[in-house]
């Protein structure tokens, strides 16, 4: 398996002078085949998993409309997964006799296609009928489809707005759709929430061994599914550990030759211009403590390994920067010089939030939670007891590993994450600008969860090593081998888990007529309402509430005229103080208001929350 964590702490504090010291933790670059071709088919059994899981949609005969067929197609997919799960099992446990790592993995990565492959089935029945994406032309799904629109027709994106996802947007319109940019949205995404799972297993595959790398890494990503614009969490859940991975290379770098250093640092910076350019947010919010931490590492690597060591990790850092630079540096330039002129005054549910809560968001379509006091208090000082497990589960990570990489560049991430967040909203009033400082909760949530499961994985292999040197002879617990029971409960737990997630998320996705109820269902309601380019209606919808679209051609003269309009309003008021369009009073009804000039309130303050 990957290199343990746990060998990063004697390590990382002293040099390797001896062949049998580099035993227990052998160099980066080693050739054993499970970190190298293996995890490539690992990555390739959970992406066709995955896939395979979202194909399976196909298969669910119900009305997404109703809601008792929206529940019968939730428990069809259930049943489809308990039974791909069954055959996972069937496969895995006898050929552990025989190879006992390989089928691990690869039952791993497929439970991790499992994981949001389901969910993206659940969507994919929500939308059983239209051919349009969730939120159909309105929202971002309009913008994103005039983008790719344009990219047809010789035009061009947002200059500040990450390029990648439209020109994929537009690709796929051109040779999969027809030239339909919305039936290329709602594939894309599909997609994007179906390979979810897998990206995160394999990202955390770097570092942890498979079914660590499953129950951390696809554990956390559960949090962040947004079937709406999958593509940014994606690059959450692939950040992380990538960049984790670069602060264990540098930390390392005594180990590594020049040659490695630089086939490394290739790699790494590769992989992190992708990421920047399919969303770059996530980047801005981890800079700062990362950054940091790289500075103080190699002090430290300098001191104890001396020069030679401090110049391989400038090697490998340089490499890095350049390869960075070579595929994200134009989009990099043209983000830097526009920053000071993107000002976010976007106002919505989260923004009225208690700043220092981020165990859940209610995003900009909170639905219910507009009627009851959110977030709901806590039982230690307004704190709940999940955010409470989470801060002891960050502080036994840090306490198990405080030079272990993989902890360090989490506990970075999250505390730049915290800076930002908190320097922006203290500044919100004064600058009348909200600078998109909620979406660091999906970046904290997320961080908190690995630190917890990291402080789990250290403590399990410390009690596994002391286990070992009191043992005379290796026991089923030997290096490299994996209990088949434990194969069995954690394959069972986690395919429930992920299961059950998916359900839930899919559920909240299911149609919703926005006239009855508001929340995440009222995408999936739009794009079943709206007449396909071709004209024709969803058959599970009436042709009463069928509604016309407007050709691209159309969307794309409105936006230009919205655009250009907002552009006017700035321009009226240059030397006027800019103001937000936040509500100045309390957005929150009055308790047990359910009069009607409450309710009038609260639905003239839902629409602004929704925009």
């Amino acid at each position: 398996m990957t290199i343990s964590a746990l060998d990063e702490l004697e390590e990382t504090s002293r040099p390797r002078t001896t062949p049998a010291d580099s035993t227990t933790s052998p160099r980066p670059s080693a050739g054993r085949p499970e970190s190298r071709w293996w995890l490539i088919a690992e990555g390739a059994t959970g992406v066709i998993t995955a896939l395979f899981a979202t194909w399976l949609a196909r298969y669910v005969n119900v009305n997404p409309m109703l809601r008792m067929g929206q529940v019968s197609g939730l428990a069809s997919l259930q049943l489809f997964l308990l039974l791909m799960l069954g055959a996972t099992l069937a496969v895995v446990i006898p050929t552990m006799r025989r190879w006992n790592l390989l089928p691990v993995q690869l039952g791993a990565a497929a439970i991790s296609g499992l994981a949001t492959g389901i969910t993206a089935a659940g969507i994919s029945v929500a939308l059983k009928g239209t051919s349009w994406p969730l939120n159909g032309q309105d929202g971002d799904s309009v913008t994103l489809q005039n983008w790719a629109y344009q990219l047809l027709h010789g035009g061009s994106v947002d200059q500040t707005y990450p390029p990648l996802f439209p020109h994929l947007l537009s690709l796929t319109t051109r040779f999969v759709t027809d030239g339909d940019p919305g039936h290329a949205l709602k594939l894309l995404d599909l997609v994007f929430t179906a390979l979810l799972g897998p990206t995160a297993y394999l990202a955390w595959r770097l570092l942890l061994p498979p079914l660590w790398a499953l129950g951390i890494g696809v554990t956390a990503a559960l949090p962040l599914m947004d079937p709406y614009k999958p593509y940014t969490s994606m690059v959450l859940v692939g950040l992380l550990p990538v960049l984790a991975k670069l602060i264990q290379l540098i930390q390392r770098a005594q180990l590594l030759r020049r040659r490695e250093a630089v086939l490394l640092g290739a790699a790494v910076g590769g992989t992190l211009g992708v990421l920047f350019l399919l969303y770059s947010g996530w980047f801005v919010w981890s800079a700062a403590g990362l950054v940091v931490l790289g500075l103080v590492l190699l002090v430290r690597l300098q001191r104890v390994h001396g020069f030679r060591a401090l110049g391989v990790a400038g090697l490998l850092l340089g490499t890095t920067a350049g390869t960075f630079l070579l595929v994200s540096g134009a989009y990099l330039y043209r983000l830097l010089t526009a920053a000071g002129a993107a000002v976010d005054r976007y106002c919505y549910f989260d923004v009225y939030t208690e700043p220092t809560y981020f165990a859940m968001s209610g995003s900009d379509v909170p639905g219910a939670l507009a009627y009851s006091s959110w977030p709901l208090p806590g039982e230690i000082g307004g704190v709940g007891l999940f955010v409470l497990l989470l801060l002891a589960g960050a502080g036994a990570a840090l306490a198990l590993g405080p030079r272990n990489s993989v902890v360090l560049a989490v506990a970075a991430a999250a505390a730049s994450a915290f800076l930002m967040r908190y320097w922006y909203a203290s500044h919100m009033f004064q600058n009348q600008a909200i600078m998109l400082y909620p979406r660091t909760n999906a970046q904290l949530l997320y961080c908190f969860v690995v630190l917890t499961g990291l402080a789990l994985f250290l403590g399990a292999e410390r009690y596994r090593g002391r286990r070992l040197k009191t043992e005379r002879a290796p026991g089923p617990m030997a290096v490299g081998r994996t209990p088949r029971g434990a194969v069995v409960g954690a394959f069972c737990a986690l395919g429930l888990l992920f299961g059950m997630a998916a359900s839930s998320t899919a559920s909240a996705y299911m149609p919703q007529d926005p006239k009855l109820r508001s929340g995440y269902g009222n995408f999936a309601w739009t794009a079943q309402t709206l007449r396909s380019p071709s004209g024709s209606c969803s058959p599970y919808t009436t042709a009463e509430a069928c509604r016309a679209s407007a050709p691209p051609e159309e969307v794309a003269v409105f936006l230009e005229q919205k655009a250009a309009e907002q552009a006017r309003q700035l321009q009226l008021q240059q030397g006027q103080p800019l103001k937000s369009p936040c509500s100045d009073y309390n957005p929150y009804p009055k308790a047990g208001g359910r009069d009607s000039s409450s309710g009038r309130l609260t639905a003239a303050m839902a629409a602004l929350v929704r925009g």
